[in-house]
């Protein structure tokens, strides 16, 4: 893998683990996670052609603390193909004021020619970024907050002891 990409997968991952205990599923975040990037997408123009990145598409477990014991993350990220070089600070430009136009937050942003750029979804504050990687390649990223698989915290926390 990449090392310019196992950077931004481990940062994603573990600012979605800093959120409290979500009612939704592994399902239901894996279909938001692709909703945030697919809806960015969709305001770039000329589309990008989307490119799943085959690594960190499996849940991932969320600090070992005693309170994140059992709970998950869900990551994708996908590599916006088809985007020539020159390009790249105007797609930026596309996915801030399109996460701006969709409620989103605004985390952080690369000075001067650097696209990158960090997010917070609202009001559910999924982690989403856009990322400049080697070869001058831009891909988008979004993390769940962390979650109980099935959606409730009863199956996966230890019984409590009766002292």
């Amino acid at each position: 893998m990449n090392r310019v990409l196992l950077v931004p997968l481990a940062l994603l991952t573990i600012a979605g683990c800093a959120m409290q205990d979500q009612s939704f599923t592994q399902q239901q975040a894996l279909a938001r996670v692709e909703q945030l990037i697919r809806d960015t997408a969709a305001e770039v123009t000329p589309r990008p052609r989307l490119e799943l990145v085959p690594y960190g598409t499996e849940a991932e477990e969320c600090p070992s603390d005693a309170e994140a014991n059992g709970r998950v993350t869900v990551n994708r990220a996908y590599w916006l193909r088809d985007v020539p070089r020159a390009d790249l600070l105007r797609v930026s430009r596309q996915v801030r004021a399109a996460w701006e136009r969709q409620g989103h937050r605004l985390i952080a942003a690369g000075d001067g020619d650097n696209p990158d750029l960090s997010g917070e979804s609202q009001p559910d504050r999924y982690t989403l970024a856009l990322t400049w990687a080697d070869g001058d390649q831009l891909y988008l990223a979004a993390t769940s907050p962390c979650i109980w698989p099935d959606g409730t915290p009863s199956a996966h926390r230890p019984p409590r002891s009766n002292r």
